[in-house]
């Protein structure tokens, strides 16, 4: 692997992919697990549309793109993992459906969709069942297999899924690039303390604006990469 120092050097197109992070309706929409939980998805929902417009510039760029999403059905709950939600009051029903996991982005529902982006034809989708996205997923080796050196990582919650997932983009020894303004959750103290943490140690923190321009300043044609497929 090159040894990248400046932001177009990470992002150039060939060399990055963007991924983007449990963008679904459980998470996303007022009417999804989180908003029926009471909290506020302002924060979340105001980020989407841009995060919808880098995905188009990545597009026209021929920047690949890889979609996570979750799926918490009770078949992947484990004793640790339901002991976390009932020490922090997660409800272990819902509309009257008792389960040993707490019940979003259950697979086959409206809660586990895409909220506000789309997975066009040659993105590929990869489930997890825990925090981080490589985490029993095949993530490492699409990205591998594709030549990407650098993830330009996006999403919902910056402070949760989005930094567990960029802790092992780093642990994994591919470059960081952390969209500050394509990611979001439902505090904004907690997410600039992950920006914070993230730059200092794992890798680069950088808005959508900026690795557009980054992509805009590389001279010629970008070699268009397929991830996946």
């Amino acid at each position: 692997m090159d040894l990248l120092r400046t932001l177009d050097e990470k992002v150039s197109p060939g060399r990055a992919a963007v991924v983007t992070v449990d963008v679904q309706n459980d998470f996303c929409h007022e009417a999804g697990f989180l908003g029926r939980l009471g909290a506020s998805m302002e924060l979340i929902q105001a980020m989407v549309p841009r995060l919808a417009r880098l995905l188009d510039a990545a597009r026209e760029r021929g920047v690949p793109i890889v979609h996570i999403i979750s799926h918490h059905d009770e078949e992947y709950a484990s004793p640790v993992v339901t002991e976390q939600k009932l020490r922090h009051g997660l409800p272990m029903e819902l509309d009257g459906r008792p389960r040993r996991d707490a019940p979003y982005c259950l697979k086959g529902t409206w809660g586990a969709e895409l909220y506000g982006i789309e997975a066009r034809p040659g993105e590929e989708i990869v489930v997890k069942h825990r925090y981080s996205g490589f985490k029993g997923t095949n993530l490492d080796l699409l990205l591998r297999s594709a030549g990407i050196q650098t993830v330009i990582l996006t999403g919902v919650a910056t402070n949760v899924c989005v930094e567990s997932t960029g802790r092992d983009v780093y642990m994994h020894d591919y470059y960081l690039v952390f969209v500050s303004d394509g990611s979001a959750t439902t505090s904004a103290a907690a997410h600039e303390a992950t920006l914070a943490n993230i730059d200092q140690f794992f890798g680069q923190v950088a808005t959508a604006d900026e690795i557009v321009a980054a992509w805009d300043a590389v001279r010629g044609r970008p070699r268009a990469v397929t991830v996946g497929r």
